[in-house]
């Protein structure tokens, strides 16, 4: 099985620094030879992982609440993001999905993705505990919002075959028995994990 890069989308945060601290039109010093960018980028990525990570202990206590407050946090971080400017190159339809792929974006909030290298078949790995949080047809909803115009897109390319198999984060390899959501020709379903979890 090959795994797909484990990548952190960049998020931003909606009020620009210079702005916040009334500085004026000219560009802010570089300091420590990091561009001031590459550095807003780093404290982005660290507000993004802050929030993933008190969404995550408020799903294991079963605090709803605090995880719906966190989940909007991270919409709102994500509205401020700047649109990435770059797609693959690659000439593999897959390959192309699989590089662009947007991680820790609403809303599912996939975390790390794997993929098989003799099919066509995705592994989306998310936080177990607060995906099982959400009602059942919520579960099924942010899934499909992200499974159906990644079907369409392949599908538009040739690629008719996409398996879309959403399962709960873990550090060993994903297998199909472990889904929750199964995603294939052109529909979703939750599993009986799916469902019960």
């Amino acid at each position: 099985m090959r795994v797909a890069r484990r990548l952190t989308m960049i998020v931003a945060v909606a009020a620009v620094a210079a702005a916040a601290s009334g500085c004026s039109d000219a560009p802010a010093p570089e300091r420590s030879g990091q561009p001031v960018d590459q550095k807003e980028g780093e404290r982005r990525d660290l507000a993004v992982e802050q929030v993933l990570a008190e969404m995550q202990a408020a799903a294991r206590r079963g605090d709803r609440a605090t995880v719906a407050g966190q989940q909007r946090e991270l919409e709102r971080l994500a509205r401020g993001a700047p649109k990435s400017t770059t797609t693959s190159s690659a000439r593999d339809p897959f390959q192309r999905l699989l590089d662009d792929f947007e991680f820790k974006r609403a809303p599912l909030f996939a975390q790390q993705i794997t993929s098989a290298p003799d099919r066509h078949r995705l592994y989306v790995g998310v936080d177990g505990p607060t995906y099982c949080l959400l009602a059942p047809d919520a579960r099924r909803s942010v899934v499909e919002q992200v499974y159906e115009p990644a079907d369409r897109t392949l599908r538009a390319a040739g690629v008719t075959d996409l398996e879309f198999v959403l399962v709960a984060l873990t550090e060993r390899a994903a297998r199909l028995e472990q889904a929750l959501a199964i995603g294939r020709d052109g529909a979703l379903r939750l599993t009986q994990r799916g469902r019960a979890c």
